[in-house]
């Protein structure tokens, strides 16, 4: 039922902003086979705004679609969902060319399509890539993703955050996705800041993977579960383009 599946939407803490806007587009699809209902799509539109102002993307997503409630809304919704598909993949290819992944061990943190989607295409372009997942308090949202790892048959490990210290100077690289940033800093997941300092001790890079929708002015969001990350030498943003 579309009211329900917006309901459950709103109330996702374990997903990341990208894997919300496909939950999004899924429930909006459901009703492409009727002429666009506009009192329920404002309905959906006025429950989806009470999602976290730090998932940028999904608050891009509504700012484009809700100006097209209407009998165009579906053309639109299409559209969007056409411009944007492909970027994981361009992301992904531009962290599968800055260098060689054979048997490297790369570090993550917290639940994220578009991290998901960079680790399916590094491993599957290079050999022994193992993964080491944070269970990604507070939530431990990071146990549902090192699952999905598992199912997708990735290498991978969970670890407790606080043993990313310890792990760092093992590791070749640390991946974080992104719900935000500007040209000074970036929002993710709180612990992230901590993964950022344990790495540059160590010698490593932290790659960061963007979103040109989550790009913003100023960052908004809330301290209870996210941070902000100044971006440093030991960080390297990776930007994909519509």
């Amino acid at each position: 039922m579309f009211e329900q599946e917006i309901i459950d939407i709103v109330a996702d803490r374990e997903s990341g902003s990208s894997q919300l806007v496909e939950r999004i587009q899924g429930a909006l699809h459901c009703l492409e086979n009727s002429p666009p209902d506009r009192r329920q799509l404002q309905w959906a539109f006025r429950k989806l705004r009470h999602i976290d102002r730090s998932m940028a993307v999904v608050h891009h997503l509504l700012d484009a679609l809700e100006p097209a409630i209407g009998p165009g809304f579906f053309e639109s919704s299409r559209d969007y969902e056409r411009r944007w598909a492909d970027l994981p993949r361009r992301v992904a290819a531009r962290l599968i060319e800055i260098r060689n992944w054979d048997n490297s061990h790369v570090l993550v943190h917290s639940r994220s399509g578009m991290l998901r989607e960079a680790i399916k295409r590094v491993t599957a372009q290079y050999r022994g890539v193992t993964i080491w997942q944070t269970r990604s308090e507070p939530g431990g949202e990071g146990q549902v993703q090192y699952r999905e790892l598992l199912e997708q048959g990735v290498a991978v490990h969970l670890i407790e955050d606080h043993q990313v210290a310890k792990l760092a100077a093992s590791m070749d690289a640390a991946w974080l996705g992104v719900d935000q940033y500007n040209d000074k800093a970036f929002v993710n997941k709180r612990g992230s800041q901590h993964i950022v300092d344990s790495m540059g001790s160590a010698g490593n890079t932290t790659f960061v993977l963007g979103d040109p929708r989550k790009r913003v002015d100023t960052l908004d969001f809330s301290s209870i579960l996210f941070e902000a990350v100044p971006f440093t030498r030991d960080t390297y943003l990776i930007e994909g383009e519509p």
